[in-house]
């Protein structure tokens, strides 16, 4: 090899050094100027060991920006295993009294943190601090005693944080936090803690938001307790007319998702949100079969109708409640003591398409599209009413005829604003954590289903009812209210007895609407679904 060739191989070697050596120091200058303060945060991460105070996930409120999950603080034992060892049985006997105390015997997370019981006495707090390891923190409880709405807001996954049913799952990302806010001891490779660190908290950095929904938390606070009180299985909905806002959901059974383990052991339908689950509609479908009957001209509000107590379709009997008691009745008290006769006989009329048509004018056995696990329900396809008597048991709202009481509350709504379809509204707003509105969710106008005069006599017609009808006992406020009753076989069965489904749905006042109201139950503590209704209307009489 020649003298230039090896001069030119140093040359190279030269660069390749240099070369590295300007990137050793350009990664060293990056380290420790640029990246110093990251860095120096991960180390001291690595050495901080801590448990969350709060989530940081964003909250639920009503459309008055109240919180329907109640959080509040409570005072609770942080525990920290690597910092007690050795005096276990001293911190148990000085203890005894706490509840969960004797995990400190065996950490549920090994050398991990955790929390021990909530709601220290001042002398539990104090006597606890007194030993290393333990330390008195207020620990945020997201689900307070005070929670409304539970089949709405659902529950979280408390392992890792994340919506798991309702609300918290459907707007998990909307409501996921970012940094936690934390508290946690700084210690040292022999797990020691440091001097002059001690406990420290770290402060969140969450890009939550927080949702408002369109309810009352007063309103849903006074359905919640009226349901308390009279039905141990059903739903109440409460809906603004004009614009389809839901005012207030609830279900019973109920359930508190801060002992989520108890419902889910359980058989009992405590997380099942009836408000939101199809069922038999029975006679409150005769509102649809007479919006039809009267919209296509084949009776008057004071046509006469003949019912000798049933009536008799391609052989099957169907017996009539007689609660007129007469034979001779007009359509007005056909409708208000709800005679199968003349409702069959509407049916068989009209053309088998027009039930079908007239269901789904109303919005039911459809989806309302809320952000929540929903049943559509069902409304028999016009080639399954071509049957007369698969007409006449639609026409008592059997058979096929599924609806939920979110929709029997909107299809009350329609009426209640004049004839206007309707869609159910629950999310209203976003806010951030300066209580900023950065999105709000748009409503959606719906088309018009009913000429206004059908929509006038239909309105009568449901004043009736509870003016001389099978819903008097909801005549409780001095304004007048519409209403139409309802009751279904449910093919479902208890300890071999068939459970019925019990409706009312209408609207109050009977002018100028400020709600519609829909009430179902299949399991009742006190008194009738009428009563419930009674109850409610009155309590929107005296809160204007």
């Amino acid at each position: 090899m020649s003298l230039q060739g090896c001069k030119r191989r140093e040359l190279w070697l030269l660069v390749i050094l240099s070369c590295c050596f300007i990137l050793l120091e350009g990664r060293l200058l990056y380290l420790q100027v640029w990246r110093s303060a990251a860095l120096t945060r991960g180390a001291v991460e690595q050495r901080f060991q801590s448990v969350a105070l709060s989530d940081g996930r964003g909250d639920i409120r009503d459309r008055h920006g109240l919180s329907l999950l109640d959080s509040r603080d409570s005072l609770s034992l942080l525990v920290f295993p690597t910092l007690y060892r050795g005096r276990e049985s001293e911190i148990i006997g000085a203890l005894s009294s706490l509840s969960g105390i004797e995990q400190i015997t065996a950490p549920p997370y090994g050398s991990r943190p955790f929390w021990i019981g909530r709601g220290l006495s001042e002398r539990e707090a104090e006597l606890a601090s007194s030993f290393p390891g333990l330390l008195a923190a207020d620990r945020s409880v997201r689900y307070g005693p005070g929670l409304l709405a539970a089949h709405l807001i659902g529950y979280i996954k408390e392992s890792e944080g994340t919506g798991a049913g309702g609300l918290e799952r459907s707007l998990d990302k909307t409501l996921s936090p970012g940094r936690q806010k934390a508290i946690g001891a700084v210690v040292d490779g022999h797990l020691r803690l440091i001097p002059g660190l001690g406990y420290r908290e770290r402060k969140a950095a969450s890009t939550a938001k927080n949702v408002l929904l369109t309810l009352d938390r007063e309103l849903q606070s006074a359905i919640e307790g009226i349901m308390e009180r009279r039905i141990r299985s059903g739903a109440v909905v409460v809906l603004d007319p004009s614009s389809g806002e839901i005012l207030a959901l609830a279900s019973r059974p109920g359930f508190h998702p801060s002992a989520l383990a108890a419902y889910l052991n359980s058989s009992s339908e405590a997380l099942l949100n009836h408000a939101l689950c199809a069922y038999q509609p029975g006679s409150l479908f005769k509102t649809v079969v007479a919006a039809a009957a009267l919209e296509e001209g084949l009776t008057g509000l004071f046509q006469t109708f003949h019912c000798p107590g049933g009536i008799t379709v391609d052989g099957l009997y169907f017996p009539c409640s007689n609660l007129h008691r007469k034979e001779e009745i007009s359509f007005v008290e056909a409708f208000a003591y709800s005679c199968n006769s003349v409702f069959i006989e509407l049916a068989l009329k009209l053309a088998p398409g027009k039930l079908t048509e007239y269901a789904h004018r109303f919005g039911l056995g459809e989806s309302s599209g809320l952000p929540l696990w929903e049943q559509g329900g069902s409304i028999p396809l016009p080639d399954e009413l071509t049957v007369p008597r698969a007409r006449a048991n639609t026409a008592l709202g059997q058979g096929k005829v599924m609806v939920t009481p979110l929709q029997a509350a909107a299809a009350m709504a329609a009426l209640a604003n004049g004839g206007s379809r309707v869609y159910p509204r629950l999310l209203l707003a976003l806010t951030d954590g300066q209580e900023q509105e950065t999105a709000r969710f748009r409503e959606r106008r719906g088309e018009r289903i009913l000429r206004p005069e059908t929509v006038n006599k239909l309105k009568y017609l449901m004043h009736e009812v509870i003016a001389q009808g099978t819903a008097r006992a909801s005549a409780t406020t001095t304004l007048p209210a519409a209403a139409k009753t309802g009751t279904a076989e449910s093919g479902r069965f208890v300890n071999g007895k068939e459970k019925l489904n019990y409706w009312i749905a209408g609207f109050y006042p009977l002018e100028g609407a400020r709600a519609a109201v829909a009430v179902f139950a299949d399991d009742l503590r006190e008194g009738t679904v009428q009563q419930v209704f009674g109850e409610i209307i009155s309590y929107l009489e005296a809160h204007p």
